[in-house]
């Protein structure tokens, strides 16, 4: 156990395990791994909304050398200008340069009048990407690749169907280059023009990093930016079969690739058991006789030690490699004659072409005879498929096309020898490892992802009942015992054979129109990512008028100044990013270690970078934040608790008694020099040696923009401009916010009002003075409570009125 837990690819565990049992074993994709005793289930896939979080892509702000694969429609240099603007330096290039750490591919942008012109496209992004990789495997850099799909990643059908397994490569290298930037975007084009589609790509690059939320089976990096600026997602939901009667019967003429032997195999018994059907299987596998000599002999070992003895009597010589590879063809061939016997046994009819599936010459000849004896083909099983897996790093071109064209050429080839036909069913089996990518398997992830979106592209152009199986791994077969025992040790669930097969079986009854299908435990790519992965995580962020258009109302004298409450908010968002499978529940310890003039914030604005290291994990997890500029030095520093559940709230305080109106102006310009945006103290609040009650609005009432938000900023910092008129109240000095010693959120993202907001717990300590706020909603239920609120009064200003950098 101590030496798998060195090993970096499931390939390798396999070969490992392997070479402990006396067996080479292929290597099986992973699912989720998860508490409760896993189990096999049925996901679908649906587009969700994703607001941006405000952070920019991972390692973009750092690249040293950016550059973006040129679309050849202008986009290309629309993007770098953009870029430019914002102080990120891009050059458009035809093919990826040595010395890039970071790429923009938009190849994907393209128009193509072929399939065989978008899979060279998908081949180009390959190729890019392995230009970067053995210097994205160890360092930090991005890697983005940009599509034309509808703005929907295919889901709804669309014509450009045969470039939809970009996204494949980049979840793969996502857990493979644990540094690094990724996203996979699909900008639906939408007519626009190329400067048009150039700005909402900047901003998705400089908004749009740090993916938040759960259950997002591709991790978040795959981003849809539809034409009237909504920006979606995908994500996985467990969804039941519904439905009727199958959609294969005793009628049915069925192609099937890779379907003699194995898994495929065990699925198209079940099929010929609950319909009867015909089955016409191909595969590579040559039924040659079998040598008189092995006529007894069973397993592996007793096929050699029969062959060796017959050449031995014959005079014949013959080598270990030899022996093992007529060993390896006699038992091939026998499954393939007990999966025809099984089929018949089972109530089907079964013939086999031993073909490659690409071979287009050998499936039309086959396919006449068929035809002219059961009748058209009317229903496709898409099975074959070669594995060969290594880092994105480390695989060749050949290996590349060997494995994704065996997929994605090899369903091209029965699409059309069956173009003539009348194929009412399609039934692809594609791989978790398109929907959450997989360490080695970028060429996988690819092809799978492929096939699933021209299921779909067939299912909403033709009206072909469609499905593409991205299966889990099975038991028994390509998972031996040991690799079994690994699996459960993860909390993935492996399928039994005849639990997949029946689950094939009633998909055919199902009446929903979901595609795109898992199979097997939850897709969630963390499970496939290394358990001793990074504890760390590195955020950055561009502050601008652009992105933060609200900090306009946030200047002290003239200049915009960062507020607390937004550096609060950067660092409830990096928490979530951090751990987005949890719930944020409060942040501790906010400290203003320097207060932030934005000095860029005009033109190209400020850059910052927030780090997250994880400093305990028990019923909840503890991050330790900090908030730094370009030269390291910490700005902002925090603490953030999350767990499973979110906190109850607490109860909400009573106003404190004997205060009065305060009798001043609340918005002077110096004691509170807030604009319009910020100006959430609705009316004059009441205050008291006992406290200050006041009512409130929140960020929505402000019109504040759209965006991830996991607190409202405004509503927090409204919070401490009553602290500060408090203290102004109270002290009658100049004063500024030096700490929070917790903020309790009960409820994420901008609020509306009215709201009531109740200062309690006065404390003086010298020139300090502590407070708490607790803010409620109309319903006198608490949204959220700052505890142990520090105004410093400033040594000297007893007798002006304050002002404030914070």
């Amino acid at each position: 156990p101590a030496e798998l837990g060195k090993l970096r690819t499931l390939q390798e565990i396999v070969d490992r395990m392997g070479s402990a049992t006396g067996s080479a074993m292929p290597v099986v994709e992973t699912t989720t791994k998860t508490d409760a005793a896993p189990v096999a289930a049925r996901y679908a896939l649906r587009l969700v909304d994703a607001p941006a979080s405000g952070m920019s892509l991972t390692y973009l702000l750092s690249c040293k050398r950016l550059v973006i694969v040129d679309d050849g429609d202008g986009v290309g240099p629309a993007l770098a200008a953009e870029l430019s603007a914002r102080g990120v330096v891009a050059e458009v290039v035809r093919e990826v340069p040595n010395g890039a750490d970071g790429v923009i591919f938009l190849g994907g942008l393209r128009s193509f009048a072929t399939t065989d012109e978008a899979l060279a496209i998908a081949r180009e992004a390959f190729v890019a990407a392995k230009a970067v990789a053995a210097h994205l495997t160890n360092e930090p850099g991005v890697f983005v690749t940009v599509q034309d799909t509808g703005g929907d990643f295919g889901l709804g059908g669309g014509p450009r169907a045969w470039l939809g397994g970009l996204p494949g490569l980049v979840k793969s290298a996502a857990l493979e280059w644990p540094h690094a930037g990724l996203r996979a975007v699909d900008l639906e084009r939408a007519n626009r023009a190329p400067e048009a589609l150039a700005r909402a790509l900047a901003v998705e690059l400089l908004q749009g990093g740090a993916p938040i939320g759960d259950g997002l089976s591709g991790g978040g990096r795959e981003v849809a930016l539809l034409a009237d600026g909504t920006r979606r997602t995908l994500q996985s939901f467990a969804a039941d079969v519904t439905g009727g009667a199958s959609r294969i019967t005793d009628l049915d003429v069925v192609l099937a690739s890779g379907g003699a032997r194995g898994v495929t195999a065990t699925t198209l018994i079940a099929l010929a058991q609950a319909t009867h059907c015909k089955l016409v299987l191909v595969g590579r596998t040559p039924l040659a006789d079998e040598p008189v000599a092995v006529a007894h002999a069973k397993t592996d070992a007793e096929i050699k030690s029969a062959l060796l003895a017959d050449a031995k009597a014959s005079g014949t010589k013959v080598s270990p490699a030899e022996l093992g590879k007529r060993a390896s063809s006699i038992l091939a061939t026998r499954e393939v004659r007990e999966t025809l016997s099984a089929i018949e046994a089972a109530g089907g009819q079964a013939r086999y072409v031993a073909a490659d599936v690409q071979d287009r010459a050998a499936l039309d000849a086959a396919l006449a005879d068929v035809r002219a004896t059961w009748g058209k083909v009317t229903a496709i099983v898409h099975g074959a498929g070669v594995l060969a897996d290594r880092f994105l790093a480390d695989k060749t071109l050949e290996q590349f096309d060997r494995v994704f064209d065996v997929k994605v050429r090899g369903l091209r080839a029965l699409l059309e020898a069956t173009a003539n036909d009348d194929v009412r069913v399609l039934l692809n089996f594609s791989s978790v490892a398109g929907r959450c990518g997989n360490r080695g398997q970028s060429d996988y992830a690819m092809a799978n992802e492929t096939l699933n979106k021209v299921a779909a592209q067939l299912a909403h152009s033709r009206g072909v009942f469609a499905r593409s199986f991205g299966w889990g791994p099975w038991e028994g077969g390509m998972v031996t015992p040991a690799l079994e025992q690994h699996f459960r040790a993860m909390g993935v669930p492996l399928i039994p054979l005849e639990v997949g097969a029946k689950m094939l079986v009633d998909e055919l009854t199902d009446a929903s129109t979901s595609v795109e299908l898992v199979l097997g435990g939850e897709p969630k790519p963390d499970a496939l990512a290394p358990t001793s992965g990074p504890k760390e995580r590195r955020f950055e962020v561009l502050i601008d008028r652009a992105g933060f258009p609200m900090i306009d109302d946030h200047r002290v004298k003239g200049q915009p100044v960062l507020p607390a409450a937004m550096a609060l908010e950067l660092f409830a968002r990096a928490a979530r990013a951090t751990r987005p499978e949890l719930v944020l529940t409060s942040c501790e310890e906010l400290r203003v270690l320097r207060g932030v003039v934005l000095e860029g914030y005009e033109g190209a604005g400020d850059r910052f970078v927030i780090e997250s290291k994880q400093i305990s994990n028990g019923d909840g997890v503890r991050l330790a934040l900090t908030l730094a500029d370009t030269q390291g030095r910490p700005r902002y520093s925090a603490q953030a608790t999350l767990a499973r559940r979110a906190a109850s709230a607490t109860s909400a305080p009573q106003t404190p008694s004997g205060l009065a109106r305060f009798d001043r102006v609340v918005y002077d310009g110096v004691a509170l020099f807030h604009g319009e945006a910020f100006r959430v103290l609705d009316g004059t609040p009441d205050v008291g040696d006992a406290g200050a009650n006041a009512t409130m609005l929140g960020g929505l009432d402000k019109n504040w923009p759209t965006a991830a938000w996991e607190t409202d900023p405004a509503l927090i910092d409204g919070a401490l401009q009553l602290a500060l008129l408090f203290t102004t109240f109270d002290e009658g000095g100049a004063a500024l916010p030096t700490s929070i010693a917790s903020v309790h959120r009960y409820r994420s993202g901008l609020v509306a009002g009215p709201l009531r907001a109740v200062l309690v717990g006065h404390e003086r300590r010298g020139d300090k003075t502590r407070s708490d706020v607790v803010i409620v909603d109309a319903e006198g239920v608490v949204v959220v409570e700052l505890r142990g609120v520090e105004m410093h009064v400033l040594p000297g200003s007893r007798d002006r009125r304050p002002s404030s950098s914070v």
